[in-house]
């Protein structure tokens, strides 16, 4: 129809109805059932569904645009599709993030009963007993009433940081750095290295990838109905 922000004009001017009626919530989930008209035009089918898994860089947000200029994963990816990211990734935070022009994938991708497993790479200054670590797996209190549960590896020791795997399946915010204050360290460096299977090592900081037709057919598989 036209650019993601030429859209959003439209929409805030009232010109694109639905089902005969105006919408001005940008949040709306068009049906495959609705009928649209946009300036008024009919609009015949939704896009087709597409999901990019992008490597973020350091310093971009993860939410579809902010009030105060910074700089957005979505702005990676060039599209003309309103586009959703699926989760977030902490400011600081690099690595894989996915990205979908279709918000109900999207919302169905960051629900925790979902399971969709993701995997970091932690560097922190602070070593964790093989004691401790055991927790994670068990339910880990996080001191606000919730626990997470997951699975934690130390990898190696490199200039002066000790660096762990960390496998969790829930995403809750922040949960990564709660965890390790839970355990009596901090994160140092916080890298996401794959999200849903998908491995970001092929991926240059700051690109994306198109997931293949099979890639995405296992991704929805995935998926309860």
């Amino acid at each position: 129809v036209a650019s993601r922000r030429k859209c959003d004009t439209l929409i805030e001017e009232g010109k694109v109805v639905v089902n005969g009626h105006v919408k001005r919530n940008f949040g709306y989930q068009v049906g495959i059932d609705d009928i649209v008209v946009c300036n008024g035009m009919p609009i015949n089918s939704l896009p087709k569904t597409k999901v990019y898994l992008v490597n973020k860089l350091k310093g971009y947000i993860s939410t579809s645009s902010d009030p105060q200029g910074r700089k957005c994963v979505i702005d990676l990816v060039p599209s003309d599709d309103r586009l959703f990211t699926v989760g977030r990734l902490d400011r600081d935070t690099t690595g894989a993030i996915l990205v979908t022009n279709d918000g109900e994938l999207a919302n169905k991708l960051m629900h925790p009963k979902n399971q969709i497993e993701r995997v970091y790479i932690v560097a922190s200054k602070l070593n964790i007993s093989r004691d401790k670590r055991g927790h994670l797996s068990k339910g880990l209190d996080l001191g606000d009433g919730t626990k997470a549960t997951g699975e934690l590896q130390r990898l190696d020791r490199k200039g002066g940081l000790i660096y762990w795997k960390v496998v969790l399946r829930e995403g809750k915010n922040h949960e990564v750095k709660r965890i390790f204050k839970a355990l009596g360290s901090a994160v140092v460096h916080l890298h996401r290295q794959s999200v849903a299977g998908l491995e970001i090592d092929k991926i240059s900081p700051g690109k994306y990838q198109i997931l293949k037709e099979n890639e995405a057919k296992k991704l929805l598989e995935g998926i309860p109905k």
